[in-house]
């Protein structure tokens, strides 16, 4: 006998099924996951491990007002946040008379950079082979920060 069971208490089954350990199958319905998997598909969702919040990769999420979404990850982004473009100009109107806020604001925004080439290039694409401490330093950010250091240091 076939038995339908409403979204969100298979999905907070599923969930708790996932925290104690388990592993829980359960079927695609609807097209938002074409090409990959189609309607009547099957889905195996373990729970999460070290490293498996990678591209290619099924994973059921909980909102915050208890809806439940299982989508396949196409790309990561927001790792790391794009600090400079709105935070510097922010502390700069916020301090007008005080130059040196914007001073560490660089600094920070030039050593979020740094983390940006380093561990979110990492991050992203899961291979030592793209991170390079060379990249990590000759950026636009980290080279004109050194541009106005020299600039600073020459003028005086």
């Amino acid at each position: 006998m076939k038995r339908t069971v409403p979204n969100r208490m298979l999905f907070a089954e599923t969930r708790d099924q996932l925290l104690a350990g388990r592993e829980v199958v359960v079927r695609v319905l609807g097209q938002s996951m074409l090409p990959f998997f189609r309607s009547g598909s099957r889905i195996t969702l373990r729970p999460l491990r070290e490293g498996d919040l990678r591209r290619g990769h099924v994973v059921l999420g909980e909102t915050d007002n208890g809806h439940f979404v299982v989508h396949r990850i196409l790309t990561v982004g927001a790792v790391l946040g794009n600090v400079g473009f709105f935070g510097l100009p922010l502390v700069t109107g916020l301090f007008p008379d005080q130059p040196i806020v914007a001073c560490y604001s660089t600094m920070y925004i030039t050593s979020m950079n740094f983390l940006v080439f380093t561990l979110g290039v990492f991050f992203i694409t899961q291979k030592k082979q793209y991170v390079s401490l060379k990249a990590a330093i000759l950026n636009p950010t980290t080279l004109a920060v050194a541009v106005a250091i020299l600039r600073r240091i020459c003028r005086k």
